[in-house]
């Protein structure tokens, strides 16, 4: 009599469907996380669960499954393949999986480089800080140590001050804008004057980590730096802008409402307004209500201070006429293709002004609002947990900076870490700190 046994040979037919699983939801990634409308809990349902179960999936296969297909996807020129790949191979217990994907980021082509990186900066696998960190030398190249800087920051482990100073000082654009991000998480290990330093920067980018990571550092001429670039169309301007519907005063949030005048910078600062929780701000945004361009903007800010849902009649259909083609003078950066303000509802103006003539009855003129409610410690940290994807970033940077970098929500981390760092930001009470920025930077 034979006895029964099992067939051994992996079933290449459902890990290699497991394979297109697993790149379709990494490609799909950036659309979850910019996303107007679902919230956090729905993308850790509809993607992130999934994605981490086909990556198990192949990780747990034998090493005949690393040999036939995760270690020759990782050579491909295909960012999805590559990061799905060097996922597996870190969620393997096998040495080789960490090995093999260490080499390709030290050595590999500088675009996978990259994309191994960003696969690098989800692993959860104990033991990698240190390797990350040995890549850190100040002989390695560049963009090498980027990326390890990056992955370290994502992960939550501290590269250490000595290495972020070095970073800091880095003649390489790429390995300081990595630093400066760096530096916003662990702001006590990084030295204030090379933090200030990256504000003058000649690459906008630069200038608007600086400005982030100062501003958790406290450095009240970092706050100046930013009241002075409001204005400038570039990166640090729209972050600057940002900011000042973060932090600002009544001052600052009249200046913000002002540049609605500037065609070019309409957007940016529709989008900031909506974090300033102001009742000035809301009552701004109303006449861009049914803007062709900018309607669902307009009505995102307004429903994100006043807590107002758009529906029945204050909501208003989507018609082919609400999409045009942006003018080349109101906006250059308008997409032409859809992107996530296009899931935005519109608002029917008429409606809107009738129901806010009796809200705004209820708030006092210097009073901040977040979704309706007042604005403190618990309803910020509620909010991170809360609201749609896109809206989380900004708060996450007001948590950090209102904290001085105690508290880091890393919102382009696996979502059960967030939640778990939100939770740590519950004990919070916030004080002092919930007041304008300039009532407390003193650095």
């Amino acid at each position: 009599m034979w006895a029964f046994r099992p067939d051994p040979s992996p079933r290449w037919d459902l890990l290699e469907e497991a394979f297109d699983e697993a790149r379709y939801q990494w490609q799909q990634r950036a659309f979850f996380f910019q996303s107007a409308t679902l919230l956090p809990g729905q993308v850790a349902e509809l993607h992130e669960e999934r994605l981490r179960a086909f990556v198990d999936m192949l990780a747990h296969g034998s090493s005949r499954v690393a040999e036939r297909l995760l270690l020759p996807s990782l050579q491909e020129d295909d960012r999805e393949r590559v990061g799905v790949a060097a996922m597996a191979l870190l969620t393997s217990e096998a040495p080789q999986g960490l090995t093999a994907v260490l080499k390709e980021l030290r050595e590999g082509a500088p675009e996978r480089q990259v994309w191994v990186a960003e696969a690098v900066s989800l692993s959860e696998r104990p033991g990698l800080a240190s390797a990350l960190v040995s890549l850190l030398g100040p002989k390695g190249p560049p963009e090498v140590q980027a990326a390890a800087m990056e992955s370290l920051r994502l992960q939550g482990q501290p590269p250490g001050g000595d290495l972020l100073t070095r970073a800091l000082a880095h003649p390489a654009h790429v390995v300081r804008l990595a630093a400066l991000r760096a530096a916003r998480r662990w702001p006590q290990d990084a030295e204030t004057g090379l933090v200030r330093q990256g504000v003058a920067s000649g690459a906008p980018e630069l200038r608007a980590a600086a400005l982030e990571a100062g501003l958790v550092q406290a450095q009240r001429p970092v706050w100046g730096a930013c009241q002075a670039a409001a204005e400038a169309p570039d990166a640090m301007g729209r972050t600057a802008r940002l900011l000042l519907a973060l932090g600002g005063d009544d001052e600052d949030i009249s200046r913000l409402v002002k540049r609605l005048d500037t065609p070019a910078l309409r957007a940016d600062v529709l989008w900031a307004l909506g974090f300033s929780g102001r009742p000035a701000a809301a009552e701004a945004c109303i006449p861009w209500l049914e803007d062709p361009v900018l309607g669902g903007r307009a009505a995102e800010a307004f429903c994100a201070i006043t807590g107002l849902v758009l529906k029945d009649d204050l909501l208003r259909e989507r018609e082919a006429e609400d999409d045009p083609l942006s003018p080349l003078e109101e906006d250059l950066r308008t997409p032409l293709t859809p992107g996530p303000d296009d899931a935005l509802p519109l608002a029917r103006t008429a409606a809107v002004e009738r129901w806010w003539s009796e809200a705004r009855k209820h708030l006092r003129p210097e009073s901040r609002v977040l979704g309706g409610r007042l604005f403190t410690a618990t309803s910020l940290v509620e909010a991170l947990e809360t609201l749609p994807m896109r809206r989380r970033p900004p708060l996450a940077l007001e948590l950090a900076i209102r904290t001085g970098g105690q508290y880091a929500v890393e919102h382009h981390g696996w979502l059960h870490v967030q939640r778990r760092q939100a939770a740590e930001a519950r004990g919070w009470s916030g004080g002092a700190s919930l007041r304008p920025f300039a009532t407390w930077m003193s650095r």
